[in-house]
């Protein structure tokens, strides 16, 4: 399999997987005959140090310290598979933090079905003004965030064990933002009641974003959101930009 196929194979299963369900970070658990995990994290291209300079600034330790967590321990908790460690900075990581310089000043952010802390944790890494709720259904999963988040000594991170829809008298964020975990259709419902009255919907998408744009019409008009932007972000900085659906409230 090349990797532009494995790539979409991981697009399709992250399309299929929804919070109330098991996710890719599931499908990704390692079997018994699975390959070994590798006890170094990869080496920053100078590309990739360039766009990482840029984006975590003096804060690039602690992002080289979260890449070292995602490709050991978050490996062997089934959060990502091992074929991810090479492209571990600018697949995951750099993907995740390029949203970083869009993020309001002092704002709130909540991180629906964080998982492997992408982009949750990558964000609050590189925007320490900013807030950040990290909003997890999976015990095992806010463990290990509880442990990273620990470990890096991140001020700016409240986890909450539970569901979207169970927490929307907890969270009332500035921008939600969500990675790999459903669909649109699905997202929209579950991301805007943990709004607040002027925020918007920041959510990381693949190559299939029109045609989810579409299929989620409805949605966007049932909740009384603005016409989704598409943005291209990083093109100055990633081999292949990130693609994030923004929405506002009407």
């Amino acid at each position: 399999m090349t990797e532009q196929d494995r790539s979409t194979q991981d697009a399709d299963r992250h399309q299929e997987a929804s919070v109330e369900g098991a996710s890719v970070e599931d499908a990704a658990a390692p079997a018994e005959d699975a390959q070994p995990v590798p006890r170094e994290r990869p080496q920053l291209t100078d590309s990739e140090r360039a766009a990482a300079e840029q984006l975590f600034g003096d804060r690039l330790p602690l992002a080289e310290r979260f890449v070292d967590h995602l490709c050991t321990t978050g490996i062997e908790h089934g959060l990502l598979g091992p074929w991810e460690v090479p492209r571990m900075w600018s697949r995951h990581v750099l993907n995740c933090a390029v949203l970083g310089p869009e993020l309001p000043t002092g704002g709130d952010v909540a991180d629906v079905g964080s998982g492997a802390g992408l982009p949750g944790i990558a964000l609050a890494i590189a925007r320490e003004d900013v807030y950040f709720t990290l909003i997890e259904p999976m015990e095992r999963r806010v463990d290990w965030l509880s442990e990273v988040v620990k470990d890096l000594g991140l001020q700016n991170v409240t986890l909450i064990r539970g569901r979207a829809e169970e927490v929307t008298d907890e969270v009332m964020a500035d921008v939600v933002t969500a990675r790999a975990v459903s669909a649109l259709k699905k997202l929209v419902p579950l991301t805007v009641p943990l709004l607040a009255e002027e925020g918007q919907l920041m959510l990381l998408k693949g190559r299939s974003v029109d045609q989810e744009i579409e299929a989620a019409s409805k949605a966007f008009s049932k909740h009384r959101m603005e016409q989704p932007e598409v943005l291209r972000l990083g093109e100055a900085l990633l081999e292949e930009p990130t693609t994030v659906v923004r929405c506002r409230r009407r």
